[in-house]
């Protein structure tokens, strides 16, 4: 069976039936140049040092069985799978794009020296066997590139996941207290993540007070603003304090002059001063009316 998208004339079958057949009963011995050169490449030798000599020659054997099922028998399905789970394992290995490439130049120059030798007795032969190994190459690629691509590209949103998770970090400072301290631009999807991980993080720590600090925030504008107000009042919904803190006079003279919504939620100099608000306000300080900042002294007693 053919996938559909696999389109193969009748001159197409032809060739690669006439490619298999030539390639079959010298495929061990060309299998073994291919590891030889391989094993003196950077990315790929250590790929062929964690296989044993037995391992690889079973592969080798099951694959071949696998691409004679499909060049003659016309069976696809079971090599294209084995091609695509291919791509994906050595995506997650690491291995690059480009070194499948030295794979195909290697492996077409130790054909192309066996079809050299043919073609001074059969021309026509050595070129349709050459046309053959082509297309076979041409859809062997097509399918292990798309799988790898596809890998890498899952591979790639994962670490973006991480890295956004490790740019949010809420952290708890005491019992039923948090700090998020921010960094760098906070578009919609950063915004929707700290919201996300925000109210999780209220919830299993059973928080009653929650100290956003900006000063890591290069730019804060009415899209910061509008986040900030989201983030804000989603926190206050779960019954929690919400202070702002590092908000800079360049910050607050932006903030004025585009008529931004600001939270609705105290705002504070620093960190350690908005930590300070939080613990007076939930009781866990109780400094004396001469040592306490004027803002701390607005605060009613729960």
């Amino acid at each position: 069976m053919v996938p559909t998208r696999m389109r193969l004339t009748d001159d197409d079958k032809r060739a690669l039936r006439a490619y298999w057949e030539f390639f079959e009963p010298i495929a061990a011995d060309i299998n073994k140049q291919l590891r030889n050169s391989l094993s003196a490449l950077p990315e790929w030798s250590p790929i062929l040092r964690m296989v044993t000599p037995e391992q690889a020659e079973r592969q080798e054997r099951e694959s071949r069985a696998r691409q004679h099922e499909a060049m003659i028998d016309g069976n696809w399905a079971p090599y294209l799978q084995e091609v695509r789970a291919q791509g994906i394992q050595y995506a997650k290995l690491g291995i690059s794009f480009v070194a499948w490439y030295d794979i195909i130049a290697i492996y077409r120059e130790l054909i192309r020296q066996r079809l050299t030798e043919l073609a001074r007795d059969d021309l026509d032969r050595a070129t349709l066997i050459g046309n053959g190994m082509n297309r076979m190459i041409d859809i062997a690629m097509s399918h292990l590139g798309e799988a790898y691509l596809s890998a890498k590209e899952q591979i790639i949103a994962q670490q973006q996941e991480a890295i956004r998770e490790l740019s949010l970090p809420v952290l708890q400072v005491r019992e039923r207290v948090l700090i998020v301290p921010l960094v760098g631009m906070i578009d919609s999807t950063r915004a929707r993540l700290l919201i996300e991980t925000l109210l999780g993080a209220i919830r299993d720590k059973r928080a009653h007070g929650v100290v956003i600090d900006v000063t890591g925030i290069p730019i804060v504008d009415t899209a910061v603003a509008n986040h900030l107000v989201q983030c804000c009042d989603a926190a206050s919904l779960m019954g929690t304090r919400v202070v702002i803190t590092g908000i800079s006079p360049d910050m607050a003279r932006t903030l004025v002059s585009l008529g931004a919504k600001l939270p609705a939620a105290e705002t504070l100099g620093d960190l350690q001063e908005g930590i300070e608000y939080v613990e007076r306000a939930l009781g866990y300080r109780h400094d004396d009316a001469s040592e306490a900042s004027p803002a701390a002294e607005q605060v009613p007693s729960e």
